[in-house]
């Protein structure tokens, strides 16, 4: 581990972070989740998004090392389902605050009338694996900083750990803050406002997806 390059590692930690806490879809249905169902349920969202994480860091070495090759077009239309999906998640959770603010006390523990768009594993792995802002830092980031160790496969490894670990640590310190710090009586408003910062995400993302398909 002598030959590991710190500067590149410590760059490449920053991205990430940069990354994460960016508002982002991941980083509101985590926070959400915590808001909504609280600290367990926010730790099943970011194990999802861990997870789906994992699968596009693998799908990324398979693109590096060219055991994968991804047609433009498909990759387009991935992204363009990724903010579909977003776009379906914000307008439920957009209903459920409607249906929480409609509501006596605007209860937090009542049932979403959508179902579940608290977030939870599943949710959190089917966003993070289509999410189109980690599939783009995946497919095209991640390899720029593969010069960490000479060897790619100790890189890969190396960057995948200093992700897992940025990935829970700083996700969950957001959903313990925005647990800790937002009033019961603001909750209401702040849900409504992520929830329509959500859609705008997805809407802006699907309008550019499609304009670059189409192109």
């Amino acid at each position: 581990m002598s030959e590991l390059n710190l500067s590149l590692v410590f760059l490449f930690a920053l991205s990430v972070i940069t990354l994460l806490i960016t508002p982002g879809s991941v980083t509101l249905l985590v926070a959400r989740a915590g808001l909504v169902g609280g600290m367990r349920h926010a730790f099943a969202t970011i194990c999802g998004t861990n997870l789906a994480s994992l699968v596009l860091i693998f799908l990324s070495a398979l693109l590096i090392k060219g055991l994968l090759v991804i047609d433009e077009s498909a990759f387009k239309l991935v992204r363009v389902a990724g903010c579909l999906y977003i776009v379906w998640i914000a307008w439920g959770m957009i209903r459920d605050a409607w249906v929480m603010d409609a509501q006596p006390g605007g209860a937090m523990t009542a049932e979403p009338a959508t179902g579940s768009q608290q977030g939870g594993f599943s949710q959190g792995f089917i966003l993070g694996v289509s999410n189109p802002k980690d599939i783009i830092f995946f497919a095209s980031f991640l390899p720029q900083f593969m010069g960490v160790l000479p060897a790619p496969d100790h890189s890969l490894a190396v960057l995948t750990v200093v992700w897992v670990v940025l990935d829970f640590s700083m996700l969950g310190l957001i959903a313990l803050l925005v647990r800790s710090l937002i009033s019961p009586a603001r909750e209401k408003r702040i849900l409504l406002v992520a929830s329509c910062l959500l859609l705008a995400i997805g809407v802006a993302g699907l309008g550019y997806g499609l304009y670059d398909l189409l192109a």
